[in-house]
């Protein structure tokens, strides 16, 4: 996925009622549109598979030849800076008409944040610039995590795979953690302590009833004590 994409769509999730109705064609679960840009010299298609999945490719209709310099941000010039201006204003205006704004990509971790949000009343704080899909659910009385929904490189949990993936970062017992490591959908710890932490994906491999029992041990956890930190 290139990055005006992923800009364009952070934390959205298509509407496929909205897809048809802005002129998408749907064709087996994919949704194509075809649109001509900078004065018809360029023709723009979009793929997009539900719910997050996106593609595009740039044609010159002179040549033929697929077009990439738009998507090289060091790429300047007036003449690619204008593909580029157009390139991101269509992405923009689809993101804005077809989907539905969310606090994170995948359809669990946001059915899991509307569940946080009524059971513990806290709402996921993005503290990060840099890292600015990086959710975290602090305890509102002490101020400790008790869990962060991440959107990473799938292979920064497991190398052979390609990607983008959302995960779950919660704080258990060692024992319980060990023991969870055995099963499938649980990782160590991304980017925390492995031996209070652990890794959950949000792909629906875990059920959302499971994962609920395992974000309460881990608000216990945020219950004791009080400080002042804002990491754990």
């Amino acid at each position: 996925m290139d990055c005006f994409i992923e800009k364009a769509f952070r934390n959205r999730i298509f509407d496929k009622t909205k897809l048809s109705d802005f002129g998408f064609k749907a064709q087996n679960n994919q949704y194509t549109y075809i649109t001509k840009i900078l004065k018809d010299q360029f023709k723009l298609t979009i793929k997009i598979i539900p719910p997050k999945n996106i593609e595009t490719k740039l044609i010159d209709c002179n040549s033929n030849d697929e077009y990439t310099l738009h998507l090289i941000e060091s790429a300047d010039g007036k003449f690619v800076g204008e593909i580029r201006a157009e390139y991101e204003n269509i992405l923009s205006e689809i993101a804005n008409q077809c989907c539905c704004k969310t606090y994170f990509s995948y359809p669990q971790a946001n059915r899991l944040t509307e569940w946080i949000i009524q059971k513990y009343n806290t709402i996921p704080e993005f503290l990060w610039e840099k890292s600015p899909a990086h959710g975290v659910f602090r305890n509102s009385q002490t101020k400790k995590w008790y869990g962060l929904i991440a959107n990473i490189e799938y292979s920064k949990i497991t190398p052979t795979q390609k990607g983008k993936i959302e995960i779950l970062n919660i704080k258990l017992s060692k024992e319980e953690i060990q023991n969870l490591l055995t099963q499938k959908g649980f990782y160590p710890a991304y980017h925390m302590n492995k031996k209070t932490w652990i890794t959950l994906i949000l792909d629906e491999t875990i059920p959302d009833k499971k994962i609920k029992e395992l974000l309460n041990k881990s608000y216990i956890y945020s219950q004791v004590g009080k400080t002042k930190q804002k990491t754990p």
